[in-house]
């Protein structure tokens, strides 16, 4: 009896190790980034990865959109107006996480690519929005969402 519960008290511990072990989320932001069109963006929601922000609970997403906001103001005054935006005008219980920020060019014009992954409501951020904002007002110029 003592070795079953031994054995199953290491399991437990060994779980929560690889459990705190995984990767935290982490905003992938290109300051750089491509020329996109209408067509494009169906095809670069499908292929966006949403890496750790699959792991996060709805519950725990309005604070980790404000620490990834954070994370992007540290890259610079473009990237932080833009954090201004998805704070200000986006509502504050979101529950989205952004994985991707990019700038770049869409139907030809300077633009933020922005990429979500949103769950809802007891769920996981599993799913995934896209917006195109516009560079030099952060009005929006597309938006896709993808259950």
């Amino acid at each position: 009896m003592n070795r079953r519960l031994l054995i199953a008290v290491l399991g437990l511990a060994t779980a929560v190790v690889l459990i705190s072990c995984a990767p935290a989320h982490r905003v992938t932001y290109i300051p750089e980034g491509g020329s996109y069109t209408v067509d494009d963006l169906a095809l670069l929601l499908d292929e966006a990865d949403l890496g750790a922000a699959e792991r996060i609970d709805t519950s725990d997403a309005i604070d980790e959109r404000q620490s990834t906001l954070a994370e992007l103001r540290r890259e610079g005054d473009d990237a932080g107006r833009l954090a201004d935006t998805l704070t200000l005008d986006f509502p504050a219980d979101l529950a989205a996480v952004p994985v991707l920020i990019e700038h770049a060019t869409y139907e030809g014009a300077e633009a933020w690519v922005v990429i979500e992954a949103w769950g809802e409501e007891g769920g996981a951020l599993t799913h995934r929005q896209l917006w195109v904002l516009s560079y030099d007002d952060g009005a929006v110029l597309a938006a896709l969402r993808k259950d």
